[in-house]
C-alpha cells in the first residue's frame, strides 16, 4: 500500500491518476494496466476500471489524502478543531486527539466498506485493521485495509498537470 499526501489545491481526479502512475512505479507491477480511468457509479465509492488496484481519497483543510492498494482500501484525514462532544456522544473520547483518532479510524472503515457516512453511528468491528499516521502538524490521518507494508510519499502540487 502506498500513501500520497498534499498539501494545496489540487484537482482530485488529477491527483488520483498522477499518483496511480508513480504507484505503478514504485511498486514494480508490471502487470498493473499503464493507465486506468476513474469510475463512478452511483450508491458506490469511486474506483479504477482494474480490479488489481483500489484507491480511496480524503480532503480536510486544505490536505489530501490518497491510499493505493492492490486490496480495498479506505483513508480519512482531519484537521483537529474543536469539537463539541454532545454533537458526537456515540464517539468516546475525552479530547480532541482521541476524538480525532477514533472518528479517522470510523470514517476509514466506513470507506473501506463503500458504506460512506450513512453509517457513521454503526458498531466497529473488533478485527478491523487500522493505521494511524502523524501525518502534519495539527492533522489526524488513518487508513483501513488489510496488514500490509505501508510506505507514504509527500507529493509537491505543482508537479501535478
Amino acid at each position: 500500500m502506498i500513501l500520497f499526501f498534499t498539501k494545496g489545491s489540487v484537482d482530485s481526479d488529477k491527483f488520483v491518476l498522477f499518483c496511480y502512475n508513480h504507484y505503478r512505479d514504485l511498486i514494480g507491477d508490471e502487470s498493473l494496466p499503464a493507465q486506468v480511468r476513474i469510475l463512478r457509479e452511483e450508491g458506490s465509492k469511486p474506483r479504477f476500471d482494474t480490479d488489481e488496484a483500489h484507491f480511496n481519497l480524503s480532503h480536510s483543510g486544505g490536505v489530501v489524502m490518497l491510499g493505493i492498494s492492490h486490496a480495498p482500501i479506505g483513508v480519512d484525514i482531519e484537521k483537529m478543531r474543536e469539537i463539541d462532544f454532545k454533537k458526537f456522544s456515540f464517539i468516546d473520547a475525552e479530547s480532541e486527539e482521541e476524538f480525532f483518532e477514533k472518528w479517522t479510524e470510523r470514517e476509514s472503515y466506513l470507506k473501506w466498506t463503500g458504506e460512506g457516512l450513512r453509517a457513521l453511528k454503526c458498531d466497529i468491528p473488533d478485527g478491523a485493521h487500522f493505521e494511524h499516521f502523524p501525518v502534519y502538524d495539527g492533522y489526524h490521518a488513518c487508513v483501513c485495509a488489510e496488514e500490509q507494508n505501508i510506505r507514504a510519499y509527500d507529493i509537491d502540487p505543482s508537479a501535478i498537470e
